[in-house]
């Protein structure tokens, strides 16, 4: 069964790693979520790798400064269908 990357899925994400409980959008970006900061983006990564079981590379993640976009590192990295 294939994991449904979507922003629902990145709520949980930002809640696990960051406690972030706030209104999440999928164009929410670092700079308008305090917790998201350097740190904050490596443990929103961590908990992403282990909930989907995988490894991403520091060339994946560098740029990735929304949620929209960890969302479409997420579906390529599970090779399912990119939403737009």
């Amino acid at each position: 069964m294939k994991k449904k990357i979507d922003l629902e899925f990145m709520k949980i994400i930002f809640k696990d790693s960051i406690n972030f409980k706030k209104k999440l959008t999928l164009n929410s970006t670092f700079e308008k979520v305090p917790e998201w900061d350097s740190l904050g983006h490596m443990k929103i990564i961590a908990i992403l790798e282990k909930k989907l079981k995988v490894n991403f590379e520091i060339e994946e993640i560098v740029g990735v400064n929304n949620v929209k976009k960890l969302i479409k590192l997420a579906q390529k990295k599970l090779n399912v269908k990119v939403t737009r």
